[in-house]
Parts: structure tokens; sequence; C-alpha cells
């Protein structure tokens, strides 16, 4: 009886489809599982053996560097790897698969092999973070343990994939700050294209960081108060525990991140107009 009442009602908002799922149980697909633990591999081999050679030829300054210095250069070419091979496929599966904004309960497999990829990666980022003195700080520490517990939720339910995916959008925007990192670490951060970098690095987080989560906060406050009473007692636990209200947070450290963006845009315009 209370399926088909979440069948009404998802018919009534429109979003009832073949994808769609009534019961949204967790399901551990061996594909998912096999894809988190070769992200993590993957990511592994990368931070160790790859970047490490790879910066070191592209950048002969490399190896003069300080090693805690390498280390966080050696991150953010592992971030840089990480935004190009999720970023696009957050860009495919929003512009080119169906992806129902308002669907509560709607099964995206793409979007749940991403969630693998990312949980992954996640893993090995808080490994780094509690191992390597460089990056053993609080607030990484604390970042990759909710994004790794977030997205391993994301990965195993058939709940909110079009909020889901817009995570991997947001990456987009880590093109220009892991560039950012290589620029300022090779002593190159106040050059032309130095600027140009942060310009594309404010315009692309104001659009997918700030922008689109609003539009996104927009379809869940539209879908909140569309359903009818006693749907959300659907929802699995865990998304109302860790997945909702981790989204809300990286909603709010979006905006603050843009403004800490925008205050050094402002001290490095107007601070240099004042020297010259």
């Amino acid at each position: 009886m209370q399926q088909t009442e979440v069948a009404r009602v998802e018919t009534s908002l429109g979003m009832e489809h073949q994808a769609a799922v009534q019961n949204p149980g967790p399901v551990l697909e061996a594909t998912n599982l096999a894809s988190l633990c070769g992200s993590a591999v993957f990511f592994l081999l990368m931070f160790v053996y790859v970047a490490p050679a790879v910066l070191r030829k592209v950048f002969p300054q490399y190896a003069s560097l300080p090693a805690s210095k390498r280390i966080i250069i050696d991150e953010a070419f592992l971030s840089q790897l990480h935004t190009l091979i999720l970023g696009p496929l957050g860009w495919y599966i929003y512009l080119f698969t169906e992806l129902p904004p308002r669907a509560l309960f709607f099964d995206h497999p793409l979007a749940r092999l991403g969630a693998a990829i990312e949980t992954g990666y996640e893993l090995i980022r808080l490994l780094f973070s509690l191992y390597i003195p460089a990056l053993r700080l609080p607030s990484f520490i604390l970042h990759h343990s909710l994004t790794c517990l977030m997205t391993s939720i994301q990965m195993s339910y058939l709940c909110s994939p079009h909020a889901h995916n817009l995570g991997f959008i947001c990456l987009t925007s880590n093109l220009f700050v892991n560039t950012r990192v290589f620029l300022n670490g090779f002593g190159k951060g106040k050059t032309r294209f130095a600027l140009w970098n942060g310009i594309a690095l404010i315009v692309t987080f104001f659009y997918v960081r700030i922008v689109m989560i609003w539009v996104e906060l927009w379809h869940l406050y539209h879908m909140h108060t569309a359903m009818q009473p006693g749907y959300f007692q659907n929802v699995p636990f865990l998304i109302f525990l860790v997945d909702i209200p981790c989204n809300y947070l990286f909603a709010f450290l979006n905006m603050y991140w843009f403004y800490k963006i925008c205050r050094i845009a402002w001290k490095v315009v107007f601070g240099k107009a004042k020297h010259d």
C-alpha cells in the first residue's frame, strides 16, 4: 500500500519513469565495489609513482623543492587527474542522460559508478591526510572523511542521483584551483597566465558551485513542498543522517570558499594598483 502511494505521488509530480524505484534499499553491485577498489589502487599508484615522475620531467625545478612542497604539488597533480575523470563524467550525465532533478528515488547506474570512483579516491586522500605530516590537517581529515562517507552512501542507494551528480560537476572549478597550486609552487604565481587562471577560477567556481547549487536547492525545496505527508518515510535512514546534511554543509562551504576567493582577487587587483 505504501509503495503504491509512492508511485502515485511520483506520477502526480511527473517523476514516473521506467528507472524509478519504489524500494530505495542498498544495492551493493559487484561492478561498483570493483570500481571502488580499482579507483583506490589507481590513485595510490598515480600519487606514489606517476606524479613525481611527470612533474620532475615537466618542471625541472620540482627536484629542488623541499619534500613538504613536493607533497603538496603531488597531491594537486592527483586532484587534477581526479577532476579530469569525474568532471567530464558529471557533465556527460547531466547533458546526455536522463536525470530528472525532482525524482527522489531514481536508479542511475552511471551516477553510482561515479560515486564508487569518488569513494576510492577520497579513501586514498583520507589515508594520505592521516599518515603524511604535510597533509595532516584537521580540515583535510574532516573533509575527506565526510566526503568518503557521503559518496559510499550515494554508491549504495538509489536516491537523489541528480543532487549527487552535481558534486561531480562542481569539480570543474578544481582545474583552476590545482593549476594555481602548480603556478605558486613553481614561482609563477604572479605571471599573466596566473592572472587569467584566477579569472577563470572565479567565473567557473561561481557558475558550478554557486549558481548550480542554488538551482539544485530550489529543486529540493520544490520537491519537499510538493510531497504528501509520509512520503519521506521511505527515504533510507542513512540518507537523512549523512547525505542530506552533507549536501547542505558543502553548499554553505562553497559559498564561504567563494567569499575567500573574491577576497584574494580583490587584494590582487587593488593591491597591485596601489603598489603601481
